[in-house]
């Protein structure tokens, strides 16, 4: 992990002001009335409730709105995720194998019986398949445009990601984004809860799902693309005021979001909720009190995310293009600073159409011209005394020169359109080059100019705090400090901060300063599970051991799902050497969540401790199916198997352990 260098390059100036400033409050979005609810419910329309209330299936939409739904449905947004089946199959089974070298592990995907299944296995020394992890794909991810990625769903209901993509323009099979090196997250990274906030329409999920500590779970049926409403709104007034409408169209008008009519402030927010994302490396972080599901059109973005961009030490910010730079590069353009911000994603792109390829050039060329005018030769103006713009033909596509295709720095086996509009771009050959994946090295963190100017500075600073814990996975105890330091000093009573600085100290083993934050982060947030487990670590590691236990077990009776808490409780349980009540919540774990790693490797650590040897060695190599490159468990293995006698086993797997 590479830790950001000089970070107060751009904040330190925060500092001053500290107690002084105050936060944004977040909107409340209610429950749709019950007059409208009613309504709906006679015509057997479903409504979502919860942390995103009012929705409407969008095959409602359709209903009224035909045409649009018909074009959307081109539209890569209404492919962004979806269940694979026989019928969407875009992908070349036969290419695999892929062999990834670095981990020296092969991956493959196949379509059986209807569905995609997935598995990753090594080759043992007699060439057969060892450590193998099977999954059946869940839910695809992307519109295959460019790329798919591949979901598998726990029966808890956590996303996660298959560490092998199809990259569509070039036709070939690769490691996922973030999985190109030797150490990667394997099959246990997680969908967060931002993510799927982006790359869908808004499930039913229950109120506070979107905050912070609460768990990255999802319902088995889930949306199946971006709809209507993530730009127009909760549709579900719309649809009442349609179905009974008696004083004109007015009423139904006004009761559902046209962007188009927004200021454009408002209007550009809708796309930069999603689409500015000044870095890959470092998360931006919602506004203290929102949610990932509060967002709604009308609003400005900097109300809901404060943007956060880096320093990167090996590029300056005009040189770096990632696969969602889009605004983020658009701003950087002469043609935006010089419009006083007119220039914006609808000035060539329209939502609701695919453009056709015959047609792309008049378009994207009436775009530019709708700026720019032509000389008496019919070419572009220049500016300069004396320039004459080069030769062209009448249907000439101005992006092909001004806004070409790049190759991504951090998807490296896709290319994009450049939205930085240039004069003179680099040559192709510089442009669309193969490029090697490789980390970045963080030199600086910052808020983004779209949030600097908006996000109150004492905000502005946990922000940033709490982005650089995230990124050093709470390691980075300069971090942890200035963050004490503020919340001390404003004594904030918004819960997210001090949820953060709880987790960090706990990362970094300083319980005893944990516990102290353990205090104010109970009394904001009582019932937040992510607090309520931090805090009980904390109480147990600085011998307040029985009240700690009895917190997670008051947690998990009312929330029996989670398995945070529980994996937390029987690791508790079993310091005090409670085996068989720590192995059933064990059990419970992994019947929901089965590729829990560490819950496998301590069910197999008490199985020996009470004499199961057999059960123990089950665990383990499940462990390592889960994750080869835990060599920890192999070891493990290898004395478990020598123990039982199966010393071939055992000297397969030691064969495998780095020397």
């Amino acid at each position: 992990m590479t830790e950001p260098r000089n970070v107060w390059a751009a904040a330190g100036r925060l500092c001053t002001v500290l107690a002084t400033l105050g936060i944004a409050a977040a909107p409340v979005f209610a429950e749709p009335d019950p007059r409208t609810a009613e309504i709906l419910a006679s015509h057997d329309i479903d409504i979502t409730r919860g942390a995103a209330a009012g929705y409407v299936p969008d095959e409602t939409c359709a209903q009224c709105h035909a045409d649009k739904a018909e074009s959307f449905s081109e539209i890569g947004m209404a492919k962004s995720f979806y269940r694979p089946s026989p019928d969407k199959v875009i992908e070349d089974f036969s290419a695999l194998p892929y062999h990834h070298a670095e981990s020296d592990r092969y991956y493959t995907m196949e379509l059986r019986d209807g569905a995609y299944w997935f598995s990753r296995y090594t080759r043992a020394p007699d060439g057969g398949k060892t450590d193998v992890f099977e999954e059946r794909v869940d839910w695809i991810l992307g519109s295959g445009n460019h790329s798919r990625i591949y979901l598998y769903q726990t029966p808890d209901g956590a996303l996660f990601q298959i560490p092998l993509a199809w990259y569509s323009q070039e036709g070939v099979w690769a490691m996922s984004p973030g999985f190109e090196f030797k150490q990667h997250p394997g099959v246990q990274r997680t969908i967060d809860r931002r993510c799927m906030a982006c790359h869908n329409a808004y499930p039913e999920v229950p109120e506070e799902a979107g905050r912070m500590g609460m768990p990255a779970v999802y319902p088995a049926e889930l949306p199946e693309g971006i709809g209507c409403q993530r730009c127009h709104g909760p549709g579900a007034a719309h649809v009442a005021a349609a179905l009974t409408a008696r004083d004109g169209i007015e009423p139904v008008r006004d009761a559902i979001v046209h962007p188009g009519k927004l200021p454009r402030e408002e209007l550009h927010s809708i796309c930069y909720g999603c689409h500015m994302q000044p870095n890959v490396t470092v998360s931006s972080q919602l506004r203290l009190g929102r949610g990932h599901y509060s967002f709604r059109p009308g609003e400005k973005v900097q109300d809901f995310i404060a943007h956060v961009d880096i320093a990167d030490a090996d590029r300056a910010q005009h040189e770096r293009f990632e696969i969602n730079h889009h605004p983020y590069r658009m701003e950087q353009s002469a043609c935006f600073t010089q419009s006083d911000g007119q220039l914006g994603c609808l000035t060539c792109h329209d939502p609701h159409v695919k453009i056709r390829p015959d047609e792309r050039a008049e378009h994207y060329r009436d775009a530019c011209l709708s700026c720019h005018t032509l000389d008496d030769e019919g070419l572009p103006l220049m500016q300069a005394a004396g320039a004459r713009h080069p030769e062209i033909a009448d249907s000439a596509d101005c992006t092909t020169c001004h806004m070409p295709k790049r190759r991504t720095q951090d998807v490296v086996e896709v290319t994009m359109t450049d939205h930085m509009i240039q004069r003179a771009p680099p040559p192709a050959a510089d442009r669309l080059a193969p490029l090697d994946s490789k980390p970045v090295d963080v030199a600086g963190v910052h808020l983004a100019d779209i949030a600097a100017d908006v996000v109150p500075e004492r905000e502005a600073l946990i922000l940033t705090l709490k982005a650089i814990l995230r990124f050093t996975q709470g390691r980075a105890d300069y971090a942890s400090d200035d963050l004490a330091r503020v919340l001390r000093q404003t004594g904030s009573r918004d819960y997210e901060p001090w949820l953060t600085l709880l987790q960090a100290y706990i990362q970094q083993r300083e319980y005893g300063k944990a516990r102290q934050v353990a205090e104010p982060a109970l009394s904001l947030a009582p019932g937040n599970p992510q607090v309520v487990t931090g805090a009980a670590v904390a109480l147990f590691a600085t011998g307040t051991r029985d009240k700690a236990i009895g917190m997670l077990t008051d947690l998990l009776g009312q929330r029996p799902r989670d398995v945070y808490p529980r994996v937390t409780l029987a690791r508790l349980l079993a310091a005090q050497g409670r085996l068989d009540e720590a192995s059933a919540h064990l059990d419970r774990v992994v019947a929901l969540r089965p590729n829990h790693l560490q819950a496998w490797n301590l069910i197999a650590a008490l199985a020996q401790r009470r004499g199961e040897h057999t059960r123990a060695i089950e665990a383990y190599l499940t462990a390592l199916e889960i994750e080869p490159a835990a060599h920890r468990i192999r070891q493990r293995t290898v004395r478990a198997l020598r123990g039982a006698g199966r010393d071939a086993e055992a000297a397969a797997h030691a064969a495998r352990l780095p020397r």
